[in-house]
């Protein structure tokens, strides 16, 4: 299963960066864009497909059982939020109408687990709060292939990697002891790629708007998921 997973996975990758590397020779011209040098940011919002029965199953094996907290489970209401803000800066270079290369960086936001715990230490019944964040941001590399289709309206689509540096912070208190906090980061190599279209207007400035998938964004110690970034920018040419 694992490994149908992963053949699926590069399929992916390696299906988008066909299309946008494959651009400039597939479609006619109908350009409204010149080549050189552009910069732009996005905002939008990311959802990480994380599981929560992850995080259910790190909390038994790795915090409530340790001499540190010495909590015994008796019940416990918990819940995942994997919906973020998402935001980035990018710049690029457009070597004629069908094709650019792109690089950038963006914070892919955060997904938060949220336990209440009940239960006793040393046979003193306690509540407890346990709380994770996962955070993922890093600089991304991209060649990015175009399709006018009128002067002023595009379709793109982009294929490349995010290098990225990820976050993971412990948060545990209960009525017996003090607060107890930990914190570890690791960083990745992940393949993403995106669809999008853009809009340009006053000549020198393009609106867009675009989906993208980072794929198994994160690394293994610190929640590894697909990722989806729905967002929109702007751009400006030099």
């Amino acid at each position: 299963m694992g490994d149908r997973l992963a053949y699926q996975k590069r399929g992916f990758a390696a299906a988008i960066a066909a299309v946008a590397l494959a651009a400039a020779a597939l479609l006619p011209t109908a350009e409204a864009a010149q080549p050189g040098f552009y910069v732009g940011g996005f905002y939008g919002q990311s959802d990480k497909d994380s599981n929560i029965q992850d995080y259910s199953v790190y909390a038994a094996t790795r915090i409530f059982p340790s001499p540190v907290v010495q909590l015994t489970v008796e019940s416990i209401d918990e819940k995942l939020d994997t919906k973020d803000a998402s935001f980035g800066f990018l710049a690029g270079y457009r070597f004629n109408t069908h094709f650019a290369v792109e690089g950038g960086y963006i914070d892919l936001g955060r997904v938060s687990y949220r336990a209440q715990v009940q239960g006793n230490v040393t046979g003193i019944p306690t509540d407890a709060t346990l709380n994770f964040d996962s955070e993922s941001a890093g600089l991304t590399v991209a060649a990015v292939g175009v399709w006018p289709l009128s002067y002023r309206w595009e379709v793109y689509g982009r294929a490349g990697a995010l290098f990225s540096s990820n976050d993971f912070s412990i948060y545990y208190v209960d009525v017996e002891q003090d607060p107890k906090r930990d914190r570890f980061s690791d960083s990745d190599v992940d393949f993403l790629g995106a669809v999008g279209t853009s809009f340009n207007f006053l000549e020198i400035y393009d609106v867009r708007l675009e989906y993208q998938r980072i794929i198994d964004a994160g690394d293994k110690n610190t929640d590894e998921a697909d990722t989806d970034v729905i967002s929109i920018g702007i751009t400006v040419v030099f």
